[in-house]
C-alpha cells in the first residue's frame, strides 16, 4: 500500500504536465468570466444543459448585456431526422440525426472573438416498422447523446479564444 501511493501522485503529476484534464473540465478564457448567454429559447434541453456546464466551468452568467460580460450568443440549435436508406419496398431502414448549433462570442466592447460559425453532429440509427416503440427510445437516447457532445464541442471552441 506503501507504493501505491507514490505511483498514482507521480502518475498525476504526468498526466498535469502533459495538459490532461477531465473531459468535464475546460479553460474557458478569462473574458468569459462573466457572460451574458442569449439563446432563442432559454428552456430547451440544450439550453439548460449549457447553462449548467457554463456555470460548472466557473462562468458567473449575467441577466443581461454589460460592458464587464463577454455575449455568446446562440442563434440556432436544431435537431432534424432524414432518411438515410431506404428499402426496395420504399421503407426507411435508417435514418440519420442531425444537430446544428450556430453562435458567436463577443466581449463586453462588442467585439467579436468568435465570429458566427457553425458546428454540426450526426449520428445513423435503424428503424424497425415492428418495434417502433423502441426506434423511439433510441432517438431520445441519440438526441440527448448529440446535445451533450455538442455542448463539449461547443466548450472546446470556446477554449481555443484563450488560446490564440
Amino acid at each position: 500500500m506503501g507504493i501505491r501511493a507514490p505511483a498514482v501522485i507521480v502518475a498525476c503529476l504526468l498526466m498535469a504536465a502533459c495538459g490532461f484534464q477531465l473531459r468535464g473540465e475546460a479553460r474557458l478564457p478569462a473574458v468569459m468570466d462573466q457572460t451574458w448567454l442569449q439563446v432563442s429559447d432559454d428552456r430547451s434541453a440544450f439550453a439548460r444543459e449549457l447553462v449548467r456546464q457554463l456555470e460548472a466551468n466557473g462562468v458567473v452568467l449575467v441577466d443581461q448585456p454589460d460592458e464587464q460580460a463577454a455575449t455568446l450568443e446562440v442563434f440556432t440549435e436544431r435537431m432534424r431526422r432524414e432518411p438515410l436508406t431506404i428499402t426496395g419496398q420504399a421503407r426507411v431502414r435508417e435514418f440519420l440525426l442531425m444537430f446544428d448549433v450556430e453562435f458567436e462570442l463577443r466581449d463586453g466592447d462588442g467585439n467579436v472573438l468568435i465570429e458566427r460559425e457553425r458546428l454540426q453532429l450526426t449520428r445513423d440509427y435503424s428503424f424497425d416498422e415492428q418495434e417502433i416503440l423502441a426506434a423511439q427510445r433510441e432517438q431520445e437516447f441519440l438526441e440527448a447523446d448529440l446535445r451533450r457532445d455538442m455542448i463539449l464541442r461547443l466548450l472546446r471552441r470556446l477554449e481555443s479564444v484563450g488560446e490564440s
